[in-house]
């Protein structure tokens, strides 16, 4: 979708609900659960570049990838996220914004830091159960995300469902969570993993 995510998050207030969310899905017969384990560092310079410009910038370990990603954009009132999404391929978890060099409408913006000193702000670790299937008219991934995210040395746990547009309407993207919601008593959230740990570290 052009670098653009769309999606929703909603918290799991009760982890017994979680088996049966699983169960609800499963009946879906086109795909299976993708299990990914997920580490993050999220960074920013030392004057906090990337917070006061609403930039997320992380470096996330997926199984044996390594990803860079930078992330900008918003929550509407109906709690979707849009934002701009660019994820670049790297070999480790380390800073390095270079890597979105080839980027122009990115690179203009940040490469004043390119030489600043980066800084592990929030750290996430959460094991994520995927999949994507059809609603309606659109077509969805949905995860499973359970770890917890840490900031300064304050730690808080992550169970919540995420649902992300990949094509089609967002009409459909909130048809399906009212129904989850519905169904297994979930709470709308409208802080990012990202927002979470910047809380515990007392920066926001």
């Amino acid at each position: 979708m052009n670098n653009q995510e769309i999606e929703v998050k909603m918290e799991i207030k009760d982890e017994a609900q979680i088996e049966n969310i699983r169960g609800l899905l499963q009946e879906n017969k086109e795909q299976s659960w993708q299990r990914i384990d997920m580490k993050a560092i999220y960074y920013d310079t030392e004057d906090n570049f990337y917070q006061k410009h609403k930039i997320a910038y992380r470096v996330r370990q997926e199984n044996d990838c390594f990803v860079a990603t930078y992330k900008s954009g918003k929550v509407n009132t109906q709690g979707v996220f849009e934002r701009v999404e660019i994820n670049k391929k790297v070999t480790n978890l380390n800073a390095d914004i270079s890597v979105f060099a080839d980027v122009d409408e990115v690179w203009n913006l940040i490469k004043e830091t390119k030489d600043k000193k980066f800084m592990p702000i929030v750290i996430t670790d959460f094991v994520r159960e995927c999949m994507e299937i059809n609603w309606l008219n659109s077509r969805v991934e949905i995860a499973l995300d359970l770890g917890f995210v840490q900031g300064n040395k304050r730690k808080s746990p992550i169970c919540e469902v995420e649902i992300e547009l990949k094509s089609g309407r967002i009409e459909d993207l909130l048809s399906l969570k009212n129904e989850l919601s519905e169904k297994f008593s979930l709470e709308l959230s409208t802080v990012s993993k990202y927002k979470k740990g910047l809380i515990l570290a007392e920066q926001i």
